[in-house]
């Protein structure tokens, strides 16, 4: 029985480095009755609201395009091609954004400065519309914007970090890790930490991948310019190349299988 004992104590000590419980990889552990609970009111999230040093598109198009590229801004080459081509080119061409400055303007083509801070894109639309029809210039015209600098940054245990641009005004840290390719198995889906900038503060959250009361955190729903960082788990910083932490389990499993071999 001693043998028995002492082999089952060596044959742990070899596999402790990186071992992982189910119950640390699995999502929402203590949701399963989620699907019971019936529909849960979403929160109402407000409109994304322009700033200084945020980027913005703003693309103006009409029945007649030739003129229409007056009121826009492209990069060097696409404005060679748009010279040397037909005007049909001008609606493949891609407009570059626009810096809000330190005053909370923009500067356009034909209509001069546009101040835009604290506008919602629909606000920031209807306000270059107006603008562009008391002109003149410009019959059935269309006006679309899009927000260029809602960027997440996502770092750690994931299986492709970086920094994401997000094409749409709202996104959640399931979707920002969904970006990422999920969190690796070595992952602390427990403690991820979510760091945040606004009205001259940095602000800190965690969140708990594993408890259904994510849904409910004020960091559930991810904000410009946020950074996930996804902690490793124990069992990775064990088997990190580091000599001590690496090998101690490894060592401490050779001492006792030797005990046992000398017993026998």
């Amino acid at each position: 029985m001693r043998t028995v004992v002492m082999y089952f104590l060596a044959v742990c000590c070899l596999t402790q480095v990186g071992c992982l419980s189910y119950r640390e990889m699995v999502n929402f552990q203590d949701g399963a009755d989620l699907g019971k609970m019936g529909g849960v009111k979403i929160p109402v999230i407000s409109d994304l609201t322009l700033r200084p040093d945020d980027m913005v598109a703003v693309t103006l198009y009409s029945y007649n395009q030739e003129e229409a590229v007056r009121f826009n801004i492209f990069s060097n080459q696409s404005q060679v091609q748009l010279s040397a081509q037909s005007s049909q080119s001008a609606t493949l061409a891609e407009p570059l954004g626009y810096r809000v400055d330190s005053k909370g303007s923009i500067e356009m083509p034909v209509i001069g400065r546009v101040y835009v801070a604290g506008l919602t894109l629909e606000q920031l639309r209807d306000s270059v519309h107006a603008k562009v029809a008391a002109t003149g210039y410009l019959k059935d015209l269309s006006v679309q914007v899009r927000f260029l600098s809602f960027r997440i940054t996502i770092l750690g245990e994931v299986n492709n970090p970086g920094t994401y641009t997000v094409p749409t005004q709202r996104i959640n840290v399931l979707e920002a890790l969904g970006l990422a390719k999920d969190a690796t198995l070595y992952s602390r889906r427990d403690n991820i930490l979510v760091v945040r900038e606004q009205g001259g503060r940095r602000e800190y959250g965690r969140i708990d991948l594993k408890s259904k009361a994510l849904f409910e955190s004020p960091f559930y729903y991810l904000q410009p310019n946020d950074v996930v960082y996804v902690e490793p788990h124990r069992s990775k910083v064990l088997s990190a190349p580091d000599p001590v932490s690496r090998y101690l389990g490894i060592v401490l499993g050779l001492a006792t299988l030797a005990t046992l071999l000398s017993t026998l």
